[in-house]
């Protein structure tokens, strides 16, 4: 039997506004990403604006890269942030085609 250590890093004062800016921005661009997406496809916006839409998810990608990075999260946390940048990329997408198949299949 092998004695594992468990190692923690103690957040930085300094690094605090840091992750709290950039996990409130987490939620700010994620909500710009998923209107413009919204927006775009209910034709409320036009086609090229989409290109905003994924700037904004980059930067929340970015954003939660640099919140996890300074609060030393561990891998399985790191993973989880990663599935979650890659869920807000695609649960638009897969929102909007059941909506669609749903409105296919029920003309009126």
């Amino acid at each position: 039997m092998v004695n594992e250590v468990l190692m923690t890093q103690d957040i930085l004062v300094d690094d605090f506004l840091t992750i709290f800016v950039s996990s409130a921005l987490v939620l700010v661009f994620g909500g710009f990403y998923v209107g413009i997406y919204t927006a775009v496809k209910v034709n409320m916006l036009k086609k090229w604006t989409m290109s905003f839409g994924y700037l904004f998810w980059v930067l929340t990608s970015y954003c939660l890269y640099l919140m996890g990075s300074l609060m030393h999260v561990n891998e399985l946390t790191a993973k989880a942030l990663v599935v979650a940048a890659i869920g807000l990329l695609l649960l638009p997408h897969a929102v909007y085609y059941m909506q669609d198949r749903v409105h296919q299949e029920n003309e009126h």
